[in-house]
């Protein structure tokens, strides 16, 4: 009759939980991948925990704590809220993460030649362009600019546009605004081609590949901003698209430090760039 070691009961329970935390991050990681969840976690993490909700969150602990009169708590969390305010609302503390992403895809020299050019959407707003008739000051109106003039440089290039609507709507997708822009721009309607269902950017890069009915060998322009190239450039390889980056609107420059402030805009600047570092931390294990 066998007996159980010393020691094996406790083994047993060890390693069968074990299996479980393996088949439960397996599970997890699954999820992750499929295109809807990523989306929706995504989405719903970033309101969770991006830098300048943190702050709000530690501010309405503060207040819950003194109403509980849990006075130590609130105490706690109050000087957590203020320190965390300082950094990512009024120093500049962005400005290293923020270069460390900008200098890595460094534009070179106009190409040769040039089958495409793509352009990322950045949060254009449809709805108040068809509302006013002229399109919102939006950050990503640069990188339009910077696909406008390669446009202009290359008129046989298709030139694709890729923002769908994050309310599934396609009559208020980004692209509807964008081709408003390229217009305005001096673009021929005839070089463009708009991908109006992508709702972040591995689709952008996803749907506008199908879109465009990419050919092997050919040279396409990746235009985005250049804290948003990276993320860009890692979806284009978990896509098998081989594209040239070309960076527009930089943050970083002969100014650093310009913002410290401008308490709104470093709390914008400062939560844009934890975007991109968290979103590449994703797309590693997606």
């Amino acid at each position: 009759m066998s007996q159980l070691l010393p020691g094996g009961e406790t083994y047993c329970i060890r390693s069968r939980l074990l299996t479980k935390a393996v088949s439960s991050l397996a599970l997890l990681r699954s999820l992750w991948r499929n295109i809807e969840m990523f989306f929706f976690l995504s989405k719903f993490g970033w309101f969770l925990i991006a830098p300048s909700h943190l702050v709000l969150w530690l501010v309405l602990a503060t207040a819950l704590g003194q109403v509980l009169r849990r006075t130590a708590a609130a105490s706690v969390f109050g000087i957590l809220a203020a320190l965390l305010f300082l950094a990512v609302g009024v120093l500049p503390l962005w400005v290293g993460p923020a270069r460390m992403l900008e200098d890595q895809y460094p534009r070179g020299r106009w190409p040769a030649h040039v089958d495409g050019i793509l352009v990322l959407g950045g949060g254009l707003d449809t709805a108040l362009l068809r509302s006013r008739g002229v399109p919102a000051p939006e950050g990503s109106n640069a990188r339009l600019l910077a696909g406008a003039e390669a446009a202009r440089r290359y008129p046989n290039a298709r030139l694709v546009f890729s923002g769908g609507s994050s309310v599934g709507d396609p009559n208020l997708a980004e692209s509807v605004a964008a081709a408003y822009i390229f217009r305005q721009a001096g673009v021929d309607p005839r070089q463009m081609l708009l991908e109006n269902k992508a709702r972040d950017t591995y689709e952008n890069l996803l749907f506008s590949r199908e879109r465009a009915n990419v050919r092997p060998g050919e040279t396409w322009l990746l235009v985005t901003s250049a804290l948003h190239m990276p993320r860009a450039m890692m979806a284009a390889r978990t896509t098998g698209w081989e594209v040239r980056p070309w960076a527009s609107d930089y943050l970083t420059g002969p100014s650093d430090g310009a913002y410290h402030l401008d308490i709104a805009g470093t709390l914008d600047i400062t939560d844009a760039v934890a975007h991109e570092w968290l979103g590449l931390l994703g797309y590693r294990f997606r």
